[in-house]
C-alpha cells in the first residue's frame, strides 16, 4: 500500500543513467471497458517507446494483462528493470493517463493523490453514538464506534417515566421533561462521540475530517470538537449509521475532491489578483520562470498536463523559456530541455515549495498555465 514511506523512496530513486518508466492510466469503468484502456495503454507505450528500455514496456503490459485486478479508478505504475524497481498502486479517483521517461520516476501525480487521499476520516453521528472510519487511498483500514443511552422521540399525553439511575425506576413526568431528559441524554452522547473521535484522529495523524449525519446534528457535534480537529474538517453529506462502506467513501471522496477544486480556485484567483498589483503573486511561464531563480516562489500552481520546452544552465542549474547559448548568471553552457515545467516543479520543491498541480481551473488557463504565489 501507498504510504509517506513509500513516496520517499520513489522520489529518492535514481536510475544512475538508465530510463525510468513512469506511467499513469485512468481505468474508471464508467468511462470506457477494460479492453479500451488496454488500447489506451499500447498507444502511451509508444509514444515513450524510443528512450525506454523494452523490458519496462513489457513489464508495464504484463502487469496490466495477468495481474491488475482493474480495482480502483486509475492505476500507476513505476519500473526501470536495469536498475530493480518495479511498483504499482491502484488510486481511488481519475488520473489522466500519461507515460514518462527519465532519470527517476515521475510521481507529482501519485504525491497529490496521497496528500488528497491519504489518510481521512469519515465520523458518521446521530443522537445516540458515532461511527468512525479510517480511510487511506480508498481502503478501509479501522473503525470505531461508540453507542450511548437510547434517544427516544417524545409524544404529547399522560406521565412518562423518567430513568433516574441504575436499578431505579425513576420518577414521573409530562412530556416536557422527558424532552428536556432527552436532550441532555443526546448532548452526552455527542460528547462521548466527540471525545472518540478526537482520539481516533489523533492516534492516527489524519489531516482531513468528513462528518455524516443530519445538518442539525452534524452542527452540533462539530460545535463539541476542539478547534484544531474543527480546521480538519472538509465538509459533510447527510449519511445514516447503516450507509454501507462503499457509499461512506464515494461520498467522502465527492466532498474531498470539491472541497480541494474550491480551495484550488481560490488559490488561482489569489495569485492572478496579486500578480495585477505587482504584488507576491506571477503569472506566465517567464515571470514564474524569473521568480523561482530568485528563490521566492512559496507556492507554484500548474494546470494539469501542461508542458513546454526550454533551456537549462548545465553549470549553476538555471532555467529560462528563452533559447540561450550561454547562462547569463554563471557563463556556462545552455542546453534544450523537452520540459521546463517539469524541471521548474522539482526545482521549486528543492526550495522548500509547494506545488499544486490543478484541473479544470478556466482562469489558470487564461492566465499562462502557470503561477506562483511569491514569499515577498
Amino acid at each position: 500500500m501507498l504510504d509517506e514511506k513509500e513516496l520517499q523512496e520513489l522520489i529518492g530513486f535514481h536510475g544512475d543513467g538508465q530510463p525510468v518508466l513512469s506511467v499513469y492510466l485512468n481505468v474508471d469503468p464508467t468511462w470506457h471497458t477494460t479492453d479500451g484502456y488496454k488500447l489506451r495503454l499500447r498507444h502511451l507505450l509508444e509514444e515513450v517507446a524510443e528512450g525506454s528500455d523494452p523490458a519496462d514496456l513489457a513489464a508495464v503490459e504484463r502487469y496490466i494483462e495477468r495481474e491488475y485486478d482493474w480495482s480502483g479508478r486509475s492505476v500507476a505504475m513505476f519500473s526501470c528493470a536495469r536498475a530493480g524497481l518495479w511498483r504499482a498502486y491502484a488510486l481511488p479517483v481519475q488520473i489522466r493517463s500519461l507515460a514518462r521517461v527519465g532519470e527517476k520516476p515521475y510521481v507529482k501525480p501519485l504525491a497529490n493523490i496521497l496528500d488528497r487521499y491519504g489518510r481521512f476520516v469519515v465520523a458518521i453521528v446521530d443522537r445516540q453514538g458515532a461511527k468512525l472510519y479510517l480511510f487511506h487511498l480508498g481502503k478501509l483500514v479501522e473503525t470505531a464506534g461508540v453507542l450511548g443511552e437510547e434517544v427516544r422521540r417524545v409524544k404529547g399525553g399522560g406521565g412518562t417515566t423518567i430513568p433516574t439511575g441504575s436499578g431505579s425506576r425513576g420518577r414521573t413526568g409530562d412530556a416536557g421533561h422527558l424532552g428536556a431528559y432527552m436532550e441532555q441524554v443526546a448532548l452526552r452522547n455527542l460528547r462521548e462521540a466527540a471525545d472518540l473521535t478526537v482520539r481516533f484522529c489523533q492516534s492516527h495523524k489524519v489531516d482531513r475530517l468528513v462528518l455524516g449525519g443530519t445538518e442539525e446534528t452534524v452542527a452540533q457535534f462539530r460545535g463539541l470538537l476542539p478547534k484544531a480537529l474543527q480546521d480538519k474538517v472538509v465538509g459533510s453529506v447527510p449519511l445514516s449509521m447503516n450507509a454501507p462502506e462503499h457509499e461512506v467513501l464515494s461520498r467522502a471522496i465527492e466532498i474531498i475532491t470539491r472541497y480541494d477544486h474550491e480551495r484550488e480556485v481560490e488559490l488561482v484567483e489569489k495569485i492572478i489578483t496579486a500578480a495585477a498589483k505587482g504584488a507576491n503573486g506571477v503569472v506566465r511561464l517567464d515571470d514564474t520562470l524569473g521568480a523561482l531563480h530568485e528563490g521566492r516562489i512559496q507556492v507554484l500552481v500548474v494546470s494539469d498536463g501542461y508542458r513546454a520546452p526550454g533551456y537549462q544552465c548545465q553549470g549553476c542549474g538555471y532555467i529560462t523559456a528563452q533559447k540561450l547559448d550561454t547562462c547569463p548568471f554563471c557563463g556556462s553552457e545552455v542546453r534544450e530541455i523537452a520540459d521546463v515545467v517539469e524541471m521548474a516543479i522539482e526545482q521549486v520543491m528543492a526550495q522548500g515549495g509547494t506545488v499544486e498541480v490543478v484541473q479544470d481551473v478556466p482562469a489558470l488557463d487564461g492566465a499562462g498555465h502557470i503561477g506562483a504565489l511569491l514569499r515577498y
